[in-house]
């Protein structure tokens, strides 16, 4: 499910100017996707997110200019932050974050943009 929501979701949103899906698998017991997104702002999302039966990796990478905005992500570092595993990188430091997935992001940065 998470490849066919994912391109639908890149392919339909407003604010993508184009996508290239980088990689994608299809398994029984893992589903995974990688993809940057050029918004119309000019800055770029690089997804990645992976999911089996009972589990699920994520990192969301907004960029403009080869510089860090934003990073989504559940890696498990960051053990001391409330929320663990989930987290937030922005251009300063990381702080705790919610379970995000790509629409949440694309309607984050949307909100953003139009600011």
């Amino acid at each position: 499910m998470v490849v066919a929501r994912n391109i639908t979701l890149l392919r339909s949103h407003h604010i993508v100017a184009d996508v290239r899906i980088l990689k994608t698998l299809i398994e029984p017991d893992i589903e995974l996707i990688k993809a940057t997104a050029l918004l119309k702002d000019g800055s770029k999302l690089h997804v990645s997110e992976a999911e089996g039966a009972d589990w699920r990796e994520y990192s969301y990478h907004w960029q403009k200019n080869d510089r860090l905005i934003m990073r989504w992500d559940n890696a498990p570092h960051h053990k001391n932050l409330p929320n663990f595993p989930h987290h937030v990188h922005n251009k300063r430091n990381v702080v705790s974050g919610d379970d995000m997935n790509l629409a949440d992001v694309l309607t984050y940065i949307e909100k953003q943009i139009n600011e």
